[in-house]
């Protein structure tokens, strides 16, 4: 998934839970696993894949009782849970999350930069667009 449609998908997810209608944790916890992952490997070129240590459930239960330790229940829940539908998202996107790591090696694919853009991605880029637009648009104050 492209990332409009990562934070539309978190935004949506934690407005359905009802764990936090502010935007703030969900962006983050929406943005951070391709944050840490698509950083080192693209840019450091430190990892084999663009989806590694950020891309796991460890990572996110560890990231979000940071958050929730520094900013609060809610806001971690919230991050968790954007976490969370990051990973299902490229789960169902592209099929290939690393669950297990550390503690299982995977086959990965390169770390270079790697983006096969489909019309469906396309389609969900526009949907969370749209979505994004809708919900969170500066409000006419008829003036």
């Amino acid at each position: 998934m492209l990332p409009l449609a990562h934070i539309a998908s978190a935004l949506l997810a934690n407005r359905l839970a009802a764990i936090d209608r502010g935007p703030g944790p969900s962006l983050a916890g929406a943005l951070v696993p391709d944050a840490i992952d698509k950083s080192l490997a693209w840019v450091l070129g430190v990892t084999p894949s663009a989806r590694y240590l950020g891309h796991t459930p460890l990572a996110a239960a560890a990231l979000s009782a940071g958050a929730g330790r520094l900013f609060g229940r809610r806001a971690g829940l919230a991050f968790g849970l954007a976490y969370c539908v990051h990973l299902l998202g490229d789960l169902w996107d592209e099929g290939h999350i690393p669950w297990l790591l550390p503690f299982k090696r995977y086959e990965h694919q390169s770390g270079r930069w790697d983006v096969h853009l489909s019309a469906g991605d396309l389609a969900l880029e526009a949907l969370g667009a749209a979505y994004l637009y809708l919900t969170y648009r500066p409000k006419d104050d008829g003036a």
